[in-house]
């Protein structure tokens, strides 16, 4: 598709309508008015970037990761400008521009890119392109009996192993948690809390009652075990992302005043000055307030932000005790399946080959047999009635300049009401 050709037919076609240059127009950014020279010019930078950021990494990544990503690697824009070297916010809104336009021009992959902003849609609809026969019924009945019977052993072995005896392994003193104001840094911060049985709080700004709540109960379920307990947060290097940790401490403090034995202690882990520097992490676009946000650090040092966490909560973890009671769990174990196999396997395995479909059932004994030849399925076809006769803002059996004025009768529906 020449995205050019088709806008200047378009414009063509509107201007001998009477359209003016915005009645033309849906969108601000309207994907069937690009194609402009800078526009491919534009999606070509963005989708190269992208792709060579992303052939390093393994991970998704979000725009505003590649923002940072872009920065830290002083990279040039198409007019030659260093990028967000003068007016960061400029050029951030400039890369949104473009990674729009290179997804409606079709420039680029794009598979790995991350959608934060909104959750992950749930389709509860169900159905197949075929029609008929969704199952035909001819399958090999002795073939599938004998595949789960050695299922039925293999899941009864199994069983077994898990029931054998095992010494309980809770030599961990501490009871350790870490929050984050960005649930977007979980693929990083949760493989490191399961490595050290940590508790993965993870949040979208500030923390709301509730989720301190839940931690002062888990807090005084330490207390009860033990336990002692250490928080770790992780927040933007910014105003509020300071905020977050004194507020979240202090609502904690007020909630555990019926607890006062209960060992417990907050701390900020990152991002600090330390990270600042040792990374040497760009500020986000914003103006005035020095402000680092964590999408920096795992967009131009991936994983590093696990292993700041990793090293804050490798002392808390026990591990030589932890090693020889697992160490003779396992010993256990392996007896277990050896004794398993040894005395159990072949005898089920033997009495089970025994079973003969065509012993039971006699022989022809087939699945198939209870197909009508005669039934006709039903065509497809329902009724909605005169809930389709409603007015639809997109309906795709209109015509294109039919859809342009369904748009403005949508838009000139709402009535503004009186101040």
């Amino acid at each position: 598709m020449d995205h050019e050709v088709t806008k200047q037919t378009l414009i063509g076609e509107g201007k001998a309508m009477g359209y003016g240059s915005r009645d033309m127009r849906v969108l601000s950014t309207d994907p069937y008015f690009v194609g402009s020279a800078k526009d491919y010019t534009d999606a070509e930078w963005v989708a190269k970037l992208w792709d060579k950021m992303m052939a390093s990494r393994k991970k998704p990544l979000h725009l505003r990761g590649f923002h940072y990503w872009i920065q830290s690697q002083g990279i040039k824009k198409p007019d030659g400008q260093l990028y967000a070297h003068k007016d960061p916010t400029k050029d951030w809104g400039y890369l949104l521009h473009s990674a729009q336009i290179a997804r409606y021009l079709g420039i680029g992959k794009w598979e790995k890119l991350m959608d934060l902003k909104h959750p992950e849609p749930s389709d509860y609809d169900s159905y197949t392109v075929e029609t008929g026969l969704n199952h035909s019924g001819d399958i090999d009945i002795q073939g599938t009996l004998d595949r789960r019977l050695n299922g039925i052993v293999d899941s009864f072995l199994q069983s077994l192993v898990y029931e054998s005896p095992r010494y309980a392994n809770d030599y961990q003193e501490w009871h350790l948690e870490v929050w984050c104001e960005k649930s977007s840094m979980g693929m990083v911060i949760d493989p490191a809390c399961k490595k050290y049985q940590a508790t993965y709080q993870p949040l979208v700004g500030q923390s709301s009652v509730e989720k301190v709540n839940l931690a002062a109960q888990r807090a005084m379920k330490a207390y009860r075990a033990g336990k002692k307990v250490r928080i770790f947060y992780v927040a933007d290097y910014d105003r509020y992302g300071w905020g977050m940790v004194s507020a979240v401490a202090r609502k904690l403090e007020f909630m555990l005043q019926d607890c006062p034995d209960a060992d417990v202690k907050l701390t900020r882990l990152a991002l600090n000055d330390e990270h600042i520097t040792k990374y040497n992490l760009p500020k986000a676009p914003k103006h005035g307030e020095a402000v680092v946000e964590l999408d920096a650090l795992e967009a131009i040092h991936p994983g590093e932000l696990g292993k700041v966490i990793e090293k804050a909560l490798s002392p808390y973890y026990e591990t030589e005790n932890t090693n020889i009671v697992e160490s003779e769990n396992q010993r256990m174990r392996r007896e277990v399946k050896e004794m398993l196999e040894k005395k159990l396997r072949g005898p089920l395995e033997e009495i089970f080959a025994e079973i003969n479909i065509d012993g039971i059932v006699g022989e022809g004994f087939n699945l198939t047999d209870v197909i009508n030849p005669e039934f006709e399925i039903p065509g497809v076809g329902h009724e909605v009635g005169e809930d389709e006769e409603r007015d639809w803002v997109y309906n795709s059996g209109l015509e294109y300049w039919e859809q342009i004025e369904e748009y403005k009768r949508y838009k000139d529906s709402r009535i503004e009401e009186a101040a």
